[in-house]
């Protein structure tokens, strides 16, 4: 057979595994007569395939199905534990890595504090021995991991949009992430936007299952946010698209590290919140706070100045999410980060500010909420961007353990 004959017939192979595994996945259940009405495949095309599938172990026989009037079928599932994922989110000052099972849920977590932006060296140290460790402390079998998802506070550069930034992460010129982890590992590595990663894994495992256009804005050191449009991450020209904490709120504002002023992040990132509120305890002899979660926390407990940041914090979250709503009418907002935690201390000054400030239609027809995922959500997100390539028709011979059969 010609090589390119052969290639073909590989390329339709795997185009239709894709396709009947992807379907059993997300289906949970199912049987080969409904397989073969739903992909319009042959009866002996969808057998032959679902055997390939049953000797990988994503795809187990189990129980009997309700009979249409003929023979009882036997129920295809799938196996959610058959292999893992891991996913990190590189925040600026800290480190979260997770294992996922292939239906998003954690089974192994590591956490570290570390400044990530100026310390390249020790970050790439960090996340190697977090994924060292939760490897070993769940007994994982290293050929059943599917890949790395990587999570970055930074837009991506380059042709692929698989390097970081410089503009925003300028001590990391000159390092590669991808090329750096694939080897040490031996798994495919992907690298996604923190703020990306959040809204993959909102609508794939949180709040927003069930929209098709939605978005995901973090709040932490940096202020950034993920969208999707009709289902799928909306990047941009050159992948910067979603940079809201780098929108102007005034134009007298205070100097945000992009070099403009009055950027929301300059109102809203951790530094300036900390920074205001230590600014208030100082004259008044109080101890200083360390983190958003410290803020948190005592504006939980009632205290007015901590309770006063964050009102005025939402206040001006508010203005660019309405802005956000009039440009890109999502149906769709969620708030990840440490000051999502605030709950209705925030989202109460951004919803007065919203319908202030937002066209009353897009306004009322648009959920804005905190995200169910809590911290892990865009770790969560970095290892669902692996689960979505693994099942991807270029990469399922890897994934099956099948390359070159």
């Amino acid at each position: 057979m010609p090589r390119s004959q052969a290639t073909d017939l590989y390329a339709v192979r795997e185009n239709n595994l894709s396709l009947v595994l992807n379907m059993v996945r997300r289906a949970g259940a199912i049987s080969r007569a409904d397989l073969v009405r739903q992909t319009q495949l042959s009866a002996t095309t969808v057998s032959a395939l679902v055997n390939v599938l049953l000797e990988s172990g994503f795809v187990v026989e189990t129980g009997i199905g309700e009979s249409s009037g003929g023979r009882p079928p036997i129920m295809l599932a799938f196996v959610y534990e058959a292999r893992h994922v891991l996913g990190v989110e590189m925040g600026a000052t800290h480190l979260t890595a997770v294992l996922m099972d292939l239906h998003g849920q954690i089974i192994g977590r590591q956490y570290q504090q570390f400044a990530t932006l100026a310390n390249p060296t020790g970050s790439i140290n960090q996340i190697t021995q977090l994924l060292q460790m939760i490897i070993a402390a769940a007994a994982i079998n290293p050929s059943h991991l599917l890949g790395i998802g990587l999570a970055v506070p930074s837009p991506l550069d380059g042709e692929n949009l698989d390097q970081l930034s410089t503009v925003i992460m300028p001590q990391w010129a000159g390092y590669d992430l991808k090329a750096t982890l694939q080897p040490l590992f031996k798994l495919p590595v992907y690298l996604e936007n923190d703020a990306n990663a959040g809204v993959i894994a909102e609508q794939w495992w949180g709040r927003g299952r069930d929209y098709a256009n939605l978005a995901y804005i973090k709040l932490g050191t940096g202020v950034g946010s993920g969208l999707i449009v009709k289902n799928e991450v909306y990047r941009g020209d050159g992948g910067t698209a979603g940079e809201i904490g780098h929108t102007t709120i005034t134009s007298d504002g205070p100097l945000c590290r992009c070099g403009n002023r009055g950027c929301l992040e300059s109102f809203v990132g951790a530094p300036a919140l900390i920074a205001e509120v230590n600014q208030h305890r100082q004259i008044n002899g109080e101890a200083a706070v360390h983190s958003i979660n410290d803020i948190v926390a005592a504006a939980n407990q009632h205290d007015p100045i901590c309770r006063q940041v964050i009102d005025k914090a939402g206040a001006y979250l508010g203005i660019a999410i309405a802005n956000l709503i009039n440009l890109f009418n999502p149906g769709l907002i969620v708030l990840g980060g440490e000051l999502a935690a605030a709950g209705n201390l925030l989202l109460t000054p951004v919803h007065q500010a919203v319908t202030q400030r937002a066209m009353s239609k897009a306004a009322s027809e648009a959920t804005i909420t905190t995200s169910q995922l809590g911290a892990n959500a865009i770790a969560i997100g970095a290892g669902t961007l692996v689960i979505h390539h693994a099942f991807q028709p270029a990469n399922l011979g890897l994934t099956l353990g099948m390359k070159g059969r």
